[in-house]
């Protein structure tokens, strides 16, 4: 007799049970690579109630893995296998919020932050259309120094049951909980009336929520018009009573008039005078000197400022693997002359705003430059699909790549290569340390996807370990590519694994939309006993 086996989930070794929502089961798993992942799962019946259902699960899973902030763990995969809905995302590892809270490790700063990061995850996620419906302490966790919002991943499988307002009640919870021992703080105490006041109806929005959070402390928000008004006055009156006292003060010690001794009594005189008595001398009035005048102190010299210290300054490495959390760009850092320098290009403004944001948070102590080429928000979708397969191809000693060789371009230096209308498509790849399928595809600013490879007149998509080949060259024959309108930034993606995506061809063009849905189903299906999918992705930037 043999030991069951380990329970899978497609390409998910499924660990340990770890949470539940109702009929949503939340599991730590394994995915190909061995990475642990927070695997969401729910029976796909509960989905098909009615036709609303599993639209509804497929939108909202797509909105979801559009997300693009640090403070949220990326999905990695979505869909439907073996009767079961499931969405995974980043593992997110460490104590929880309301660990922290239990131990009464938080300062007023360190809960002003944490809320600052929750509330801005908050408000992206319903800026893109997705509700939370489940915040709470137990759900936001601190990786290393930053919090993160877990739990966006059974958005998609019960989110239907919450709105914007409830996350907004639930926030407003949180704001209490955290700032409830921090009350004797002006600002902090005129917060909490106004939520305990009017609940979920104080803030609009998360935004405006969190800009009350983050008010100085010490400085009241305006409870009321008289409130504020009072506010302001009082500090004013006071010193200015205080000044009027000072200045009387000086004027009764500047006017006092001098003292003049009394003029002395004359002696009685005799009744028996045998000479004239002299007239005594007139007394001499003496002016009594004015009030002395005490010369104050000289002041103390100003203290010499100690030097600085210099900020702890983390490594380039872990900034940019802060940086590769956010799945809708792709972005390099480098050192130079000493500061960092952040270059790339992000899919959408919230994707930049996720980059910047990023930055500023993990790169504290470095000097830094930010560059950012800008493509459209459609491309998240594509970077989100194959997000795990770009992580495992960073992580190899001979990762596959796939580099333009074209010759207008080869020799062009800088960041973004550019191509002109008319110019040549050719495209030199190299597989990793291990034989490959590869899947070459070409997304355009107009929603297509051409396949490069395999294509109708090139099937042969096997490549040897380390081995190269060139694609698009006019001079050897086959398929070839000229750049034309409509231009601007393009996606080129490369797709390895050990056998074929696809057992039939897929059309040489089709709209981008339909491909992705087979490509997500296609890496979530891939046999258990695979190797890792591998991906290399790059912008190309076109015009006339």
């Amino acid at each position: 007799m043999t030991a069951d086996a380990e329970p899978r989930l497609g390409r998910f070794r499924l660990r340990e049970l770890i949470g539940r929502d109702g009929d949503a089961r939340l599991h730590r798993a394994l995915d190909a690579n061995g990475r642990a992942v927070a695997l969401w799962t729910i029976p796909l019946a509960r989905l098909c109630d009615d036709a609303a259902s599993l639209e509804r699960f497929r939108r909202t899973a797509a909105a979801t893995a559009q997300l693009s902030h640090p403070a949220i763990p990326a999905v990695l995969a979505s869909g439907e296998h073996a009767g079961t809905a499931f969405v995974a995302t980043v593992m997110i590892e460490g104590p929880t919020l309301a660990e922290r809270i239990a131990d009464g490790t938080l300062t007023l700063d360190d809960s002003r932050e944490t809320l600052g990061r929750v509330l801005s995850a908050l408000d992206a996620a319903h800026r893109a259309g997705v509700v939370h419906g489940a915040l709470g302490a137990d759900i936001v966790r601190h990786s290393g120094a930053a919090a993160m919002v877990t739990g966006f991943g059974r958005t998609a499988l019960t989110g239907e049951r919450a709105s914007r307002s409830d996350d907004l009640v639930a926030a407003g919870r949180l704001v209490e909980q955290l700032l409830s021992g921090h009350d004797d703080q002006p600002a902090v105490a005129s917060l909490l009336e106004r939520l305990r006041e009017r609940g979920a109806a104080a803030f609009p929005d998360a935004a405006a929520l969190r800009g009350a959070v983050a008010a100085p402390t010490g400085t009241p928000l305006p409870a009321s018009a008289a409130t504020a008004k009072h506010a302001r006055r009082w500090p004013l009156w006071l010193g200015g009573l205080l000044l009027a006292v000072g200045l009387a003060t000086g004027a009764i010690l500047m006017s006092r008039p001098a003292t003049v001794p009394p003029s002395p009594k004359p002696s009685p005189q005799s009744s028996n005078l045998s000479s004239p008595v002299p007239s005594p001398p007139p007394a001499v009035t003496r002016t009594a000197p004015a009030a002395d005048i005490v010369p104050l102190p000289p002041p103390d010299p100003a203290p010499v400022p100690e030097a600085p210290i210099a900020p702890r300054r983390p490594p380039v490495a872990a900034v940019a693997q802060a940086l590769r959390s956010i799945p809708c760009a792709l972005v390099t850092v480098e050192e130079t002359g000493g500061r960092l320098l952040v270059t790339g290009t992000a899919a959408g403004e919230r994707a930049e705003a996720a980059v910047r944001e990023a930055v500023e948070a993990a790169a504290g102590g470095w000097e830094h430059g930010i560059d950012l080429a800008a493509a459209d928000a459609q491309f998240c979708a594509p970077l989100t699909g194959v997000a795990a397969a770009l992580d495992a191809n960073r992580g190899l000693a001979e990762p596959l790549t796939t580099t333009l060789a074209t010759a207008e371009v080869a020799t062009t230096e800088g960041s973004e290569p550019q191509l002109h209308a008319g110019a040549p498509l050719i495209l030199e790849m190299r597989a990793p340390a291990q034989p490959v399928r590869i899947q070459v595809d070409y997304f355009t600013i107009d929603g297509t996807v051409i396949h490069l490879l395999p294509n109708p007149s090139d099937s042969g998509t096997a490549l040897a370990a380390g081995a190269a080949r060139r694609l698009g060259d006019r001079a050897e024959g086959g398929r070839y590519w000229t750049i034309g309108p409509p231009y601007g930034s393009e996606l080129l993606l490369t797709i390895a694994t050990a056998e074929p995506l696809f057992p039939t061809p897929r059309p040489e063009q089709e709209p981008a939309a339909d491909y992705l849905a087979a490509l997500l189903e296609a890496l979530a299906i891939l046999p258990d006993d695979a190797p890792a999918p591998l991906a290399v992705a790059r912008f190309i930037t076109t015009g006339p």
